[in-house]
């Protein structure tokens, strides 16, 4: 599959069919050991303003097709890709599952209609592995 090598890849590869989604939809993107897409799990779908995500749902894919990372990504269908407090909360919580299970979280990218954000680079991830690595 294709490479991801940084957040806009991510977005570049979401935007279009994420940007018009009228609720949030979260994505696990399953990559191999050289950051190429395995393939993008739908992982969850929520409500105009949330998503509701657990750690299972998140690794299940990634252990049964032997991922080596993973990016997780969704949409703010209000347009504004600024993280919430959830965002963020959901963020290190799945990083640690990461952790435990071998499987680093690499990034968790924030598409919308005005852009991306992306919580590696606004340091809501623990110092390790990144898309550039």
């Amino acid at each position: 599959g294709d490479r991801i090598g940084c957040p806009e890849d991510v977005h570049r590869h979401f935007h279009a069919h994420l940007r018009d989604a009228p609720a949030e939809q979260f994505h696990t993107v399953l990559l191999d050991s050289r950051h190429r897409v395995i393939r993008s799990v739908l992982t969850s779908q929520g409500t105009l303003t949330a998503s509701l995500v657990h750690p299972r749902e998140v690794f299940r894919p990634a252990l049964r097709e032997a991922a080596a990372a993973l990016v997780l990504v969704h949409n703010h269908p209000s347009g504004d890709p600024s993280p919430s407090p959830e965002d963020r909360e959901i963020t290190r919580r799945l990083a640690q599952a990461g952790v435990l299970l071998g499987i680093p979280v690499l990034d968790h990218v924030i598409v919308a209609d005005r852009g991306y954000a992306s919580l590696r680079e606004e340091g809501d991830l623990p110092p390790g592995p990144s898309l550039d690595a």
